[in-house]
Parts: structure tokens; sequence; C-alpha cells
């Protein structure tokens, strides 16, 4: 039995996962909003997308709605984005 709350025991290392992750950094309120997505889940309407224009724009979307600040500014930097 673990000693503190935070520790972790042989079982965590026993269950890794992979996961795709989309960050949205909010300037404002400085904070960072990450989306992890198991790589065997999909996100698209069509169970065919893990990842893609139609994806970013979900995320995109549903930060920009739910953390308003007061210019609708956005900046986007693409690190690992294989073909762009």
């Amino acid at each position: 039995m673990f000693h503190h709350a935070r520790q972790m025991g042989p079982l965590f290392f026993y269950s890794l996962r992979k996961v795709h992750i989309f960050g949205v950094r909010i300037d404002g309120q400085r904070k960072q909003i990450n989306f992890l997505v198991d790589k065997d889940q999909t996100i698209g309407q069509d169970c065919s997308q893990a990842h893609g224009l139609d994806s970013v724009i979900s995320m995109l979307d549903w930060v920009m709605s739910n953390y308003e600040t007061e210019n609708d500014v956005c900046s986007i930097h693409a690190d690992n984005c294989p073909g762009a």
C-alpha cells in the first residue's frame, strides 16, 4: 500500500498508454489545456480520424467557447507535423 496519495506504484508502469496530445495555451490566464486521446480511440464523426483538421478545429472551438478572453486572436504553432 502506498504511503502517499501521489506515489506511483508498480502497477502504474504496467498500464502504459499510447496517446495523442494536443495542447492549447491561454495567455491571459497562465494555463494550458491539454487534450489526451488514446491512439486506439478516434474523435472524427465517422470514427476514422484521431487527428486532423476537423479534430483540431473542434478542440480549438471548445477552448475558445469555454475560456473566453477579451480579444479573439489565435496564434498556432505546429510542432512535429509531418507533411506541413
